[in-house]
């Protein structure tokens, strides 16, 4: 900007005067710079301002008073201009603060899921349809208990910071009364009554608990998309004998066995991947077609990646919702 204003000064010689333009570079280095740099930048352009005037022989008598206010319009600029750059400064350094702050609650709402739980492999993402948040009404856990390691998947109503509360209630309860509860059946009823106490008039969790025990499968969908079984190259889904209400409606749903095989892999996932959208023709995102070729060889992280990146591409980069991803692999050598 300090070239360009010089040149054209140069070229319109006394005919007209550009210089005082020079006050722009500053202001566009305070949304950039910081207020050093930002300085710098001041000062050139009060140096500049002061060669071009000599040179278009503004310091005469009858033209003095004139460059005097051009000199000073630009030290005023100059001024402000470290003034945004200090005060943008600030902000972004407040707002840096505020994040690495919401990364740890993040972090603890939804802790990082292990590699392995005895038998069980596990992998877990969480892609938010929201970019400046990494999580938000979905929810997910994964703890070893007494009465073998006890999953957790679930997507409560609505979204925003209430869901997020709501969703920490969820996995807060769960964490707790895993270690406790003896029956599957009611460690998902301990569940209800914490959505009901955290939960407004209208909110409710989907949810879908399971217990792998001694190769047995225990599902408790309450409300929730089925998960899907993947064995020897075919996707099941793990659909309930009998409907039931979401968390906080009153869950009245039986735990349904399952009889797993090594090598078998199940994927816990929430309704954002299933209503997924290509933007070219509406259509929905085909998990059930995806999953096997995603979810059917490769370790389980590099198969997880692989099933975002198709949901990515589906969507053409933008999620509409959040999706949350649960996956767990029976290799019972391992444990």
């Amino acid at each position: 900007m300090l070239v360009v204003v010089a040149l054209a000064d140069i070229a319109t010689g006394q005919r007209a005067v550009v210089l005082s333009l020079v006050v722009v570079a500053p202001l566009l280095a305070a949304s950039l710079l910081g207020p050093l740099l930002t300085a710098g930048y001041a000062f050139a352009a009060l140096v500049v301002g002061a060669v071009l005037g000599a040179a278009s022989e503004l310091y005469v008598e009858r033209r003095l008073g004139d460059q005097l206010v051009r000199l000073l319009t630009i030290a005023l600029g100059g001024v402000l201009a470290v003034a945004t750059a200090y005060a943008r400064v600030r902000r972004e350094e407040r707002l840096a603060r505020v994040l690495r702050v919401a990364a740890v609650a993040q972090q603890a709402i939804l802790p990082a899921v292990p590699e392995q739980i005895g038998p069980l492999r596990l992998a877990a993402s969480y892609d938010s349809a929201a970019q400046e948040a990494a999580i938000g009404g979905d929810l997910y856990a994964a703890v070893p208990s007494p009465f073998g390691v006890r999953l957790l998947i679930g997507d409560v109503r609505g979204k925003g910071l209430d869901a997020v509360r709501l969703a920490s209630a969820v996995v807060g309860a769960f964490r707790e009364r895993a270690h406790d509860r003896s029956e599957l059946a009611e460690l998902v009823r301990d569940l209800d009554r914490a959505v009901i106490r955290a939960a407004g008039d209208e909110d409710f969790v989907t949810a879908a608990v399971a217990q792998v025990s001694g190769g047995e499968l225990l599902l408790v969908n309450a409300g929730h998309v089925p998960p899907l079984l993947v064995r020897a190259g075919v996707a099941a889904a793990l659909a309930p004998t009998s409907a039931s209400s979401p968390l906080g409606l009153g869950v009245s749903a039986r735990p349904v066995p399952v009889a797993l095989e090594p090598g078998d892999r199940l994927l816990l996932y929430t309704d954002g991947i299933t209503e997924a959208r290509r933007p070219t023709d509406r259509s929905f995102f085909p998990l059930d077609r995806v999953v096997v070729p995603c979810l059917g060889s490769g370790t389980l992280p590099d198969a997880l990646q692989s099933l975002r990146a198709a949901v990515t591409e589906w969507v053409g980069g933008t999620l509409q919702d959040d999706v949350a991803l649960l996956a767990v692999e029976y290799a019972p050598g391992d444990g």
